[in-house]
């Protein structure tokens, strides 16, 4: 799985480096403040859908732009993760795919194509990166990734900002959920905290690969289909920020067959 899962977003993420390199040529449209899509975050999608159902016909499909109502077993997709980056010519965005097994996600690849970054990972522990030396890998990163997305109340997260200075982390924000939690995975990242993400898309496959790696993780997906999630070393910021609910308890990473 995990070497078609490669070939999937090497395939889709050169035809998002064109795009990328052809920015004034875009068609651009804002979904809400700050939210933006383009015809290059759709174009990639449907090609992540062919791929993905070429491959994996068992699975369904929830993809950001063009949505699904899955059950079971299923690929949350994220055709470009950072599109504001992305619009801006900044190397920071992703393509992501998260499979989730029952609720949970199993198996993920990202892939940040200006980057040339990319891991893959699997819930039996395996693990696979490159673009980056394993010997670059920090034994205790002091820098914690944060999200910031209109949802989170500024006070909030100001809150944890300063959780995590108390405890001689610097924090860091970069508009690509998908990214962050790569690094955290590849022990870039001491961990992440974003509540109300806003969808599977942006955090399935960085869950999976943070599981993969050994680590935390824990997530509540709302009604509305946001997200809050937590990864890495980071439970104890958030409790100290005040966060309080079933979150701060750790599960168990899972177990799945695909």
């Amino acid at each position: 799985m995990l070497d078609t899962l490669s070939s999937i977003l090497t395939e889709a993420g050169t035809q998002a480096l064109g795009f990328f390199n052809t920015l004034n040529d875009r068609a651009v449209e804002a979904k809400a403040p700050g939210d933006f899509v383009s015809d290059a975050d759709r174009a990639v999608e449907a090609t992540l859908r062919r791929l993905l159902t070429e491959h994996f016909p068992d699975c369904g499909i929830l993809g950001e732009e063009m949505g699904g109502t899955p059950s079971g077993r299923f690929w949350a997709v994220d055709p470009i993760d950072g599109t504001a980056n992305f619009l801006s010519g900044l190397p920071f965005w992703t393509i992501s795919l998260g499979l989730i097994d029952k609720g949970e996600p199993v198996a993920g690849g990202i892939f940040a194509p200006a980057l040339g970054l990319m891991a893959v990972g699997d819930a039996y522990g395996t693990l696979r990166e490159t673009g980056l030396s394993a010997t670059s890998r920090a034994a205790d990163p002091p820098c914690i990734g944060l999200g910031r997305n209109p949802r989170w109340p500024p006070a909030d997260r100001h809150a944890v900002e300063a959780a995590c200075e108390n405890a001689g982390l610097a924090p860091r924000l970069f508009g690509s959920c998908a990214l962050w939690l790569m690094l955290v995975a590849t022990a870039r990242l001491k961990g992440y905290i974003e509540p109300r993400v806003g969808g599977l898309w942006d955090c399935a496959a960085g869950l999976a690969l943070c599981r993969a790696a050994g680590l935390p993780t824990a997530f509540k997906r709302h009604p509305d289909g946001t997200v809050d999630l937590l990864a890495g070393e980071v439970f104890h910021i958030a409790e100290a920020a005040g966060w309080r609910d079933e979150m701060l308890r750790s599960p168990e990473r899972p177990r799945a067959s695909y």
